[in-house]
């Protein structure tokens, strides 16, 4: 080989190479910032609902409505307001949770599994927000609520801020 193909193979594969680094330097980057984003907003989540004391306050209208006999409740309506894009990170991401590691993707889809099921019951057309006398309905959304801030807690934990 002589010394005009060792330059033009250097001249080829320079480029390529840096253009490898990029790409990888890029991702492992894009990887990093979704996870810390998407951490973020699931911790400022449970953040709101703990100030809120959203679940000891399901907790007590159960508690409260199984003190009275069941002839005599009356139907308890529940609404939280919850903005549209409560969750805009986790819609705008949702297609990069496969460069999460596994346990940190697992705990994010169910934190939002869970809250969508709350927020289900607690907006238009629930049966909180239309309300109930069941003490069951509140305390099954309490269960609910705390699987959405015990995943929030173990992600915190897993990812320190």
């Amino acid at each position: 080989m002589d010394s005009a193909q060792i330059v033009s193979v250097f001249g080829i594969a320079v480029p390529v190479c840096a253009a490898v680094v990029a790409w990888f330097w890029k991702t492992h980057h894009e990887r990093k910032v979704v996870k810390v984003a998407l951490v973020a907003e699931v911790l400022a989540l449970k953040e709101i609902a703990n100030a809120r004391e959203y679940l000891p306050d399901l907790r007590k209208t159960a508690d409260d409505l199984e003190a009275i006999p069941e002839k005599d409740r009356d139907a308890i309506r529940y609404h939280i307001p919850v903005p549209e894009h409560y969750c805009r990170v986790y819609v705008a991401n949702i297609s990069k949770l496969g460069s999460l590691k596994l346990k940190d993707a697992n705990l994010i889809v169910r934190f939002y599994q869970y809250a969508d099921s709350v927020i289900r019951d607690v907006s238009p057309g629930g049966v909180l927000y239309e309300g109930s006398s069941d003490p069951n309905d509140f305390r099954e959304n309490a269960s609910i609520l705390a699987l959405a801030l015990e995943a929030a807690t173990e992600l915190g934990t897993r990812n320190p801020m």
